[in-house]
């Protein structure tokens, strides 16, 4: 079933897979080629962006990529380790 992209007008197929698959959810057909929904998925990512952080338990200077404003508890790699040896796995639900 070709299609024209809305976004740059390429012309692109659907397989019968994918149409299958669109009835089955209950979802509209692509009004866009794959190419263009793929450069849309990548612009709704948010940025990497690294952040200088304390380790909640030690103090030690890190760098991650969670951002101090939401006011996680980041460890470092050790005292993580350190917490994960102690917590016991079959009891998290």
């Amino acid at each position: 079933m070709p299609q024209k992209c809305q976004t740059c007008s390429k012309a692109f197929k659907l397989i019968t897979q994918e149409l299958a698959f669109y009835k089955r959810m209950g979802l509209p057909l692509p009004t866009n080629c794959p190419d263009c929904r793929h450069q849309r998925r990548l612009s709704l990512r948010n940025e990497r962006q690294f952040y200088k952080y304390l380790c909640a338990k030690c103090g030690q200077s890190m760098v991650t990529t969670v951002n101090p404003d939401k006011g996680m508890i980041v460890y470092c790699l050790k005292c993580y380790e350190e917490f994960r040896s102690q917590v016991d796995l079959t009891k998290v639900v």
